[in-house]
């Protein structure tokens, strides 16, 4: 028996089931890799743990959501009411009255869930939805900016970690939410003073993705941050400054600014 989130249950594990041949070069795959029996007082559910997956060059890292078929049905009800004529075609598994334990139904359904991921996420417009959003990763959203709210960052840091590895294999590393929740991991790591390090990598890989992107509103008080980090680290800042002073007049240093954890904060905050 397995204990999770004060619930119990049983796990039916279909670890030894991924194919290699499902690590193909930039593509993206929907694998459940497990699946608990469990209990909520008297009433039983199933909980599907989804590894989702996108391989880019030797890239095989994974994000892991735990969903059951309520939040499935959420989903796909979401889905007929805002894509009807795309979700035609779309098959999804429906309630059963009898025998929703047994481990070859579980099996069968885990397969179902795994086909119905990847159909309906190779439409666009569905991939990008609020439903899709909602379904893999607004929640963990949510979840840490409550932990961030009350300063409580060690408990934020996992969930803006796994959400990230889901918006990237999902909508892509430059798509502005994705860029909105790696500077809300930076402002977790400059809780730290010892992580100077770390915020350095994810600030300029954030600077990066943002590219030649002047609206986004992250870029001024990002180089802001990533100038300051530079500094404490004893490394080369001027190419930061030059760029910076493209944006903020002369005579300006930018104090009176919204901060990057003031603008990452409001912006969750609207999820």
């Amino acid at each position: 028996m397995s204990e999770m989130m004060g619930f119990t249950g049983s796990v039916h594990s279909r670890q030894e089931h991924l194919q290699p041949n499902k690590f193909l070069p930039g593509r993206t795959v929907f694998e459940v890799v497990s699946a608990k029996t469990m209990k909520d007082g008297y009433k039983k559910f199933v909980l599907y743990s989804i590894a989702v997956l996108r391989t880019i060059g030797a890239d095989t890292s994974q994000a892991i959501i735990e969903r059951r078929y309520s939040e499935f049905y959420e989903l796909n009800r979401g889905l007929r009411k805002g894509f009807p004529r795309a979700m035609e075609s779309v098959v999804f598994p429906r309630k059963a009255v009898t025998g929703n334990y047994k481990h070859q139904f579980i099996a069968e359904r885990s397969r179902a869930f795994e086909q119905y991921l990847s159909h309906t996420f190779q439409n666009d417009e569905i991939r990008m939805s609020e439903e899709f959003q909602e379904f893999f990763y607004n929640q963990d959203l949510r979840r840490a900016y409550k932990y961030m709210s009350k300063q409580n960052f060690e408990e934020a840091l996992p969930l803006l970690q796994n959400a990230l590895h889901l918006q990237e294999k999902m909508i892509g590393e430059k798509h502005p939410d994705t860029i909105r929740t790696l500077c809300a991991i930076i402002v977790v790591y400059l809780s730290r003073l010892e992580s100077q390090p770390h915020v350095l990598g994810y600030a300029e890989k954030a600077l990066s993705d943002i590219g030649e992107d002047e609206t986004n509103p992250f870029l001024i008080p990002l180089l802001q941050t990533l100038i300051g980090v530079r500094w404490r680290l004893q490394k080369d800042k001027r190419d930061l400054e030059v760029r910076l002073s493209r944006y903020v007049k002369p005579g300006l240093d930018g104090g009176d600014m919204p901060t990057l954890e003031e603008l990452i904060m409001q912006s969750l905050s609207h999820l």
